[in-house]
């Protein structure tokens, strides 16, 4: 049987992202609001920030609709303003299909996303490393990858890249549309298979896979979550500091 523990510490991880997300893109907002009093202005620095986890937003859908063999239409990246004053970075018209691949397709950004992320932090900044530095509880050891981490070339521009993908890849209110009927069916299924007493067992190998994946996709997750506290720590200070020097608040 799989243990639970990686898939609860997934399921958190994913809630804390998801207050992380609506946190950072008010305030992110609000910081060049302060600064040039501008609505405009403050939405426009906000797409030019998050442009590269737009991009690979739209691009996942597309790419999991050409893969599910539903047709696309139109791809725009570019700030829309919709009703509600809900602020669009971008959008990409896909055919409805069954609500299986209609959820597939919604759930792209955030795979392609953490993949991305996951890719980064292996890749370029060796933090498989440091979370074996972590595990094993040697401070030396934490400090000296710690201090590899940072001395990565291009460190900040990892970081930013970090930054604009995790803020832009979980799935829009758009996304989660086709959901309901597809975790309707997933709760029905799990409700029959707790009170029948039925136990699906998986072969090792196959469980084994399974746990893997979700050592990469919680790995990804405790990167951005890392990044993203480090990010709304430097917005939170400059949102106070402008507050002081201007005179000006924001209202959220």
């Amino acid at each position: 049987m799989l243990h639970l523990s990686p898939f609860l510490w997934l399921f958190l991880t994913f809630l804390l992202l998801l207050f992380l997300k609506r946190w950072i893109n008010q305030h992110l907002q609000g910081v060049v609001l302060l600064l040039s009093h501008s609505e405009e202005a403050a939405s426009l620095a906000y797409f030019l920030l998050l442009l590269p986890g737009v991009l690979l937003h739209e691009g996942s859908h597309w790419l999991m609709a050409k893969v599910l063999r539903v047709r696309t239409g139109k791809l725009t990246i570019g700030l829309n303003q919709k009703r509600g004053g809900r602020l669009e970075l971008g959008s990409v018209r896909v055919s409805q299909a069954d609500p299986v691949r209609n959820s597939l397709i919604g759930l792209a950004p955030l795979v392609g996303g953490s993949l991305a992320i996951f890719l980064i932090g292996r890749w370029a900044l060796g933090v498989e490393a440091l979370a074996r530095a972590l595990q094993s509880g040697d401070r030396a050891r934490i400090g000296a990858e710690l201090w590899g981490a940072l001395h990565v070339p291009d460190f900040w521009l990892w970081l930013y890249l970090i930054f604009a993908i995790s803020n832009a890849m979980l799935p829009s209110a758009s996304d989660r549309r086709s959901w309901p009927p597809v975790l309707i069916f997933l709760g029905g299924l799990a409700a029959l298979l707790y009170f029948t007493g039925w136990t699906p067992t998986l072969p090792p190998e196959l469980a084994g896979l399974l746990l893997e994946a979700l050592s990469y996709l919680n790995l990804a997750f405790a990167l951005t979550l890392a990044v993203d506290m480090v990010f709304a720590l430097l917005i939170l200070l400059l949102e106070l500091l402008l507050t002081r020097l201007t005179g000006w608040q924001v209202g959220y």
